[in-house]
């Protein structure tokens, strides 16, 4: 009996030490379904590390409530210190340590330690110096949000309740500077007892458009003068209200109209409890100059950021680096490899890739797809390919120039007789505004004169043996059949038909032999643009509405032969295509009205 006793004692004692024993517990939304699991085991298992496919996220809170970093910008914009614009993007709703944008916080809890006892305390931080400089946790008193750090003590009375916290980022994945990783560590000491716990999070990846997603609002920049630009946005404005885009034609002052070149719209996103809490983001383009700085000046609100990647030596080859340049190619699978977001797809030139590309990198999101722009004279890849949505099971095609479909139409209609029809049947217009701006008086070839011009059948011959290798190098990439491609009738030549302008260097037209060995430096590559409006280089306004440069072909039994040509390569994508003029606004610029808008786009899907 005695034994008994002391047996039943023992474990008595044993189960009081226990219930005394410390286990804390810090949980996150590690199964990313937008809320913690505070009852059952979901966002237990394995909260200790993060991988791709489980572990929690969260967002660099790098908005701009009320606009207060937006201002300080506008107030110093006479400012023309670099060390000055590096800095635009130090200022955000995550600078210090006041919470100024609640609804981007991640959430964060511990369990309710109701054993401690009265001289317990406890403390959360982040763990390595990276990430600790870049994470903020705050913790949720009353309708407030208080500042949590790295030496703050919680106490008993709040380790027994259980901490509800939320945590969010300072900036965003940075190559070289931090992969966005995070450990949050709970620590608890009850008189000699410490015990620990810990939660793994990344911060979201900033992503790009894609043309799967739809416009909800479109940017062009204001006109400087009355004239064809003006034109250009009045009409832009129309369609954009005509194609269903609910926000009217954003019109943005403080930067050159090429609002397609200075940044790229982007987004964060994160699991919610109602579906994914999205931050947009503005991607400046990495380059240096003034017009970028729009991103920041006139964008960022409590919903929308900016970032900033620039080059760090003055001097750098940035003409690369505008987000002309930079493109996405729509989710796709191929090769048991997903990619729900799509990939972006940029020019590389000379054998150098973009700057920006490792900015892009860092994300490991959307992984680059590279071509070859050494050939093009401005050198960005919405100068001949473009990804549309279509019928077909993939969901998209990829449109691309075709130079030799449009040489053989042009000498198909000469040989029949028709080559002293004008080349360009473009009329004059009453905004033209000819002998000012710029704007000189429209060319008047003929198509026996254009197909005269210096190696012309063998410029467009050479420009098609580029594309073919840049097509041949995605359809290996990613996995496209011929079917998948459409070809759209463009010409291309290394002058305009107005003739050769000063500031473009004399370059020797390479033998076929010798063309990529020429392409491996600015000095030999011999480069050409768009001779017509390039049709290629267009605004996708809704799933099925496409607006092109109006290309001006001939005129041939009342009907433009490049235009007819260009609406039957479309044929297959089932999109409506309308023609816009934009001769006068972007074509003699060497661009089109892609060059000059920009687009916001849906961001609602799961990228996890």
């Amino acid at each position: 009996m005695r034994e008994a006793l002391r047996a039943t004692s023992l474990l008595l004692l044993g189960l009081a030490g226990a219930a005394r024993a410390l286990q804390p517990i810090i949980l996150a939304d590690t199964n990313r379904d937008g809320q913690i699991d505070l009852i059952g085991d979901s966002d237990t298992v394995g909260r200790e590390t993060w991988s791709e496919e489980r572990g929690a996220l969260f967002l660099a809170n790098i908005g701009d409530s009320g606009r207060r970093c937006s201002s300080l910008i506008h107030a110093n914009v006479s400012s023309d210190s670099r060390e000055s614009k590096n800095d635009l993007d130090q200022c955000h709703d995550a600078s210090g340590t006041e919470q100024r944008n609640p609804k981007y916080l991640a959430p964060l809890a511990t369990l309710p330690l109701i054993s401690v006892s009265d001289s317990a305390s406890g403390s959360v931080t982040v763990l390595g110096d990276a990430a600790s400089k870049n994470v903020r946790i705050f913790q949720k008193v009353g309708c407030d949000w208080r500042f949590v750090s790295s030496n703050h003590t919680f106490s008993a009375d709040e380790l027994r309740s259980g901490l509800s916290l939320g945590i969010d980022a300072r900036d965003v994945r940075r190559p070289g500077v931090w992969d966005g990783r995070a450990q949050v560590q709970f620590s608890v000491r009850d008189g000699a007892d410490k015990a620990q716990d810990v939660v793994a999070l990344r911060v979201a990846p900033i992503l790009t458009h894609h043309h799967l997603q739809s416009a909800t609002e479109i940017v062009v920049g204001a006109p400087r003068q009355p004239g064809p630009q003006q034109t250009f946005v009045k009409e832009m404005g129309d369609i954009s209200r005509s194609s269903g885009i609910q926000k009217p034609l954003r019109i943005i002052t403080g930067t050159d109209v090429w609002v397609q070149d200075h940044f790229e719209f982007g987004y964060m996103s994160i699991p919610g409890p109602s579906g994914p809490k999205t931050l947009r983001v503005v991607i400046r383009a990495a380059k240096p100059d003034q017009a970028g700085e729009v991103a920041f000046s006139e964008f960022r609100s409590d919903t929308v950021g900016a970032v900033q990647f620039l080059p760090q030596e003055e001097g750098e080859d940035v003409g690369k680096d505008a987000t002309g340049n930079l493109e996405a190619v729509p989710p796709y699978e191929h090769q048991g490899n997903s990619y729900p977001v799509g990939r972006t797809i940029m020019g590389s030139r000379y054998g150098s890739r973009p700057l920006i590309a490792e900015f892009l990198d860092a994300q490991e999101a959307q992984p680059m797809v590279n071509v070859d722009t050494s050939w093009l004279y401005i050198g960005h890849v919405d100068e001949f390919m473009q990804f549309l949505p279509a019928p077909s099971e993939r969901g998209w095609v990829m449109a691309v120039h075709d130079p030799v479909q449009a040489l053989e139409i042009l000498q198909k209609a000469q040989s029949e007789g028709h080559g002293g029809v004008k080349a360009v049947s473009r009329p004059v217009m009453p905004d033209d505004k000819l002998g000012t701006h710029g704007n000189g008086p429209l060319p008047n070839l003929t198509i026996n004169a254009l197909l005269d011009l210096p190696d012309f059948a063998r410029v467009q011959q050479y420009v098609g043996r580029q594309i073919a290798k840049n097509v041949e190098s995605v359809k290996r990439e990613i996995g496209l059949a011929d079917s998948e491609i459409l070809y759209i009738p463009g010409l291309f030549y290394n002058e305009t038909m107005e003739g050769k302008r000063t500031y473009q260097p004399i370059k020797v037209f390479p033998d076929v032999d010798k063309e990529d060995e020429s392409l491996t430096a600015y000095e030999t590559s011999f480069q050409v643009f768009a001779i017509y409006p390039s049709t290629v280089n267009g605004v996708l306004f809704s799933p099925t509405h496409y607006v092109a440069p109006n290309p001006w072909g001939p005129v041939i039994d009342g009907k433009d032969i490049l235009k007819e040509a260009t609406l039957a390569g479309y044929a297959a994508s089932n999109l409506t295509v309308t023609f816009m003029d934009d001769w006068y606004s972007f074509h003699l610029g060497l661009g089109e009205i892609h060059c000059g808008s920009n687009a916001f786009r849906e961001c609602t899907a799961k990228w996890w």
